[in-house]
């Protein structure tokens, strides 16, 4: 019979300045040394008196941690005899290496193929502080923060215990009626609560889509450049992505049907094409709904900052044309509000509204219910509307000094293109041959943060270019952070064309 000896007895260095209690780092050393072989099986533990004389503890310390271990299986106690080490089954320990071999540093774990897909997405950008000129951040700065808490505040104060729980997984009933009253005002959308599902923004209601509506190999046309997220999403899933280039009317249709077989579904940005910027056509758009129809096909509509346009009042979105139940309406409040409220919704057919429901349940669970009703009462008292309008003058204020300082300071550098709408604008490259996500990093390095035009491109070709965000930059610092990027910009020699894409 194995006894423990004076190695085993060296590890149990208590540390008596610790906020940890006694009794538990004497379990958790006991414990670490049964699991990688430290203990063998079967060995038998020393006395309480023993260790009470070793460690300099009480011995009620020590009986608490054989009691505990003792409990969880750890150790076993026999009558008369001691206290010993479990037999543990191999799946249970793993088997004690020899002490060569315990110095050499263990091998990682291998990295699986879908693993590294999923590491690999340039989606995964950065998204921590807010710098400019940082794409789909709003202006936080300018954010109504007093009458948001005060939303906050009633929700609270109802003393509602119903909004403690976890409540409808398609989420709030008047909450969704505010929703319905307001893509009615501002998108043309007519529909009804229960064909809406809130969700936690855009990325939560593409996957109740992935979940709900397509099984691993359907296929996808979708926009080409286009949303990151979406694509590597739907990829991961098992679903067929097929890029679908942009011409001046938005996305090529012509080409989809002449190169490719029929498609489960569309994902398009008909309102504000992301991340060129432009507008779909009505005719585009009516023939999109036309093929839709005629495939059997799904269409998704992004609607991601649709409510901001500078120039002309938007055109209706794109289910405001459909008849035959065809668009599956997303859009969010992380752009109109703040990133942090995780706070969006998905309007399809009402049929459809219950699995999407159980879907997000198995997903994730709905959003807080504080919260959807804290928007309800911002909504409903025209504090979001008010919000909306006076961030409308504040983004064109900075879109055109933004534009006016790209012009004096980086022309020849930059060619800022035309941008009636949104959040962004791409500014292309005057040498075609530079590396944009290599300009990109130079930037960040900087201080100065943007997005490289390729990295929302899949096959398509495409002039280099920045995404400069604008919403997000006060005006009194768009015109030195220009000087700055220009002056960083002169630094840097061009990379060769076709560089290593770089993860951001």
């Amino acid at each position: 019979m194995k006894r423990t000896g004076g190695a085993f007895l060296s590890m149990l260095n208590l540390d008596r300045q610790s906020g940890t209690p006694l009794t538990r780092q004497l379990e958790n050393k006991i414990r670490k040394a049964v699991l990688d072989g430290t203990l063998p099986q079967s060995s038998r533990m020393p006395s309480t008196r023993q260790l009470v004389e070793d460690l300099g503890v009480s011995r009620l310390t020590i009986k608490n941690a054989f009691e505990q271990l003792t409990t969880e299986g750890f150790l076993v106690t026999k009558r008369g005899s001691g206290t010993y080490v479990a037999q543990l089954s191999v799946g249970d320990r793993p088997v004690k290496t020899p002490r060569l071999h315990r110095k050499r540093p263990p091998k990682p774990n291998p990295v699986s193929p879908h693993v590294q897909r999923i590491q690999s997405s340039l989606a995964t950008t950065r998204l921590s502080h807010v710098r400019a000129f940082r794409p789909g951040i709003p202006a936080l700065d300018l954010f109504p923060r007093r009458a948001w808490a005060e939303a906050n505040s009633r929700a609270i104060r109802s003393q509602d215990s119903f909004l403690l729980g976890y409540g409808p997984s398609s989420g709030l009933e008047e909450f969704k009626a505010a929703i319905a009253a307001h893509v009615l005002d501002s998108r043309g959308i007519e529909c009804t609560p229960d064909q809406i599902i809130v969700t936690s923004g855009a990325q939560q209601a593409f996957s109740l889509i992935f979940l709900t509506m397509l099984k691993p190999g359907d296929t996808i046309w979708m926009e080409d450049p286009g949303h990151i997220a979406f694509r590597d999403s739907a990829t991961l899933q098992g679903h067929k992505v097929i890029p679908v280039p942009m011409d001046e009317e938005g996305f090529s249709l012509s080409h989809a049907l002449s190169n490719h077989g029929p498609c489960n579904l569309m994902f398009v940005t008909p309102s504000h094409q992301h991340p060129l910027g432009m507008t779909m056509s009505l005719n585009r758009r009516l023939e999109l709904l036309e093929v839709a129809q005629s495939q059997g096909s799904w269409i998704v509509e992004d609607d991601y900052d649709s409510e901001f346009h500078y120039e002309e009042r938007p055109q209706p979105a794109l289910k405001a044309l459909d008849k035959k139940g065809r668009v599956l309406y997303i859009g969010s409040f992380s752009k109109s509000m703040f990133p942090a409220m995780r706070l969006g919704y998905l309007i399809g057919p009402a049929d459809l509204s219950p699995a999407f429901s159980a879907a997000e349940t198995l997903l994730s669970q709905n959003v807080s219910l504080l919260q959807q009703k804290a928007m309800t009462y911002f909504m409903e008292d025209g504090s979001f509307n008010a919000h909306i309008r006076r961030m409308k003058v504040a983004y064109k204020a900075r879109r055109d000094i933004l534009v006016a300082a790209l012009e004096e300071h980086a022309s020849h550098l930059l060619r800022p293109e035309p941008c009636r709408a949104g959040m962004h604008l791409v500014a292309r490259f005057v040498d075609p041959s530079v590396s944009d996500q290599a300009m990109a990093q130079k930037l960040w390095d900087a201080g100065i943060d943007c997005l490289p035009l390729s990295i929302f491109c899949k096959k398509a070709p495409v002039a280099p270019g920045l995404l400069l965000g604008f919403a997000c930059a006060a005006e009194n610092v768009i015109d030195s952070k220009i000087q700055q990027m220009v002056q960083c910009l002169e630094s840097t020699a061009p990379s060769a064309p076709g560089a290593r894409r770089t993860k951001l």
